[in-house]
């Protein structure tokens, strides 16, 4: 049997959490992405959805709060801005994607949840090979510089903001949520679109995040987009990607990552940029997690949303 107070209230928070950034949500979406429900099987959802229609409005197959119907246009304006930014996305993994010890690329924010606006920029994580994050990051630094695609200063729009690096042995985030239930970032990470990913490190990188199953347990990653932006290995890139790192193995290899580090902190002390930042979780820099979210707004999203959903 349905718990229908449990849904109710399932449905008008996960609504909530999404009507904050002006997006609407199909029949569909409304059920994998239920902020703790109940258990209810889709079927029985939808059976739901027709008899207890109040705290929603429904209009051209979205849902949304009451008299936000406007969502639907902006919604249908920035699905394609985002399909445009993701093509930029693609060129940009395909340049990098030869890179030594890049192991996946995933686009994530604004872009990978589709909800870019004209201005924004396009976000991605990346994992590395353990122990070669400095020197992955070089390279993808300065090559995405070079083909003038990565953020710097005023020049954001449509450039690679290069936020977040993690190594293949790091993949579970839950230690940087601001708190338990912290919506904004179990949504960000299941929202993720893999663009360059051979070895299949998505699913891995999701099943090092099943803590956010516990919010989001009909959560089930399955976009076109992530099929038919996706960039592959090409045999020269392979055969070129394999030369180096067998090359920067072992103790040398730890000798070029190592030089590789002092080449970016001595960078990021002259630019000016504080190093440690204690218990900050928006900005993270060590040997295995590279985090440059120096405005972390998952603390206010939190309250927002909180507030939004007590009244």
């Amino acid at each position: 049997m349905i718990q229908v107070e449990t849904l109710q209230r399932s449905i008008k928070n996960t609504l909530t959490y999404f009507d904050i950034a002006d997006f609407p949500l199909t029949k569909e979406e409304l059920f994998v992405f239920l902020w703790q429900p109940p258990r209810v099987s889709y079927a029985d959802f939808l059976e739901f959805l027709q008899i207890n229609n109040s705290g929603f409005e429904t209009r051209q197959g979205f849902y949304f709060l009451p008299g936000r119907s406007e969502l639907i246009e902006t919604r249908q304006r920035r699905l394609l801005i985002s399909e445009k930014k993701l093509k930029i996305a693609r060129r940009a993994a395909g340049i990098i994607r030869s890179v030594p010890f890049l192991k996946a690329v995933f686009v994530c924010n604004t872009v990978g949840s589709e909800q870019a606006k004209e201005d924004s920029d396009i976000d991605f994580f990346i994992i590395t090979a353990k122990n070669r994050i400095w020197v992955t990051r070089l390279f993808v630094t300065f090559l995405l510089s070079l083909f003038r695609l990565r953020r710097v200063k005023d020049r954001v729009k449509d450039k690679i903001c290069l936020s977040f690096y993690v190594t293949e042995d790091n993949l579970d985030l839950s230690k940087f949520r601001v708190a338990d239930d912290d919506i904004h970032f179990a949504f960000w990470i299941n929202q993720m679109l893999p663009l360059y990913d051979p070895d299949n490190y998505f699913a891995k990188f999701l099943e090092a995040n099943s803590w956010t199953k516990k919010y989001l347990p009909n959560i089930n990653i399955s976009s076109s987009a992530s099929y038919i932006f996706k960039v592959s290995d090409s045999r020269l890139g392979k055969i070129w990607k394999s030369i180096w790192e067998k090359m920067w193995t072992g103790a040398y290899g730890d000798l070029v990552n190592g030089e590789a580090k002092k080449i970016q902190l001595s960078k990021m002390k002259f630019s000016g940029n504080k190093i440690d930042r204690g218990e900050d979780k928006g900005v993270v820099i060590s040997d295995s997690i590279l985090k440059f979210h120096e405005k972390d707004t998952r603390l206010q999203y939190r309250e927002l949303w909180q507030h939004k959903i007590a009244s």
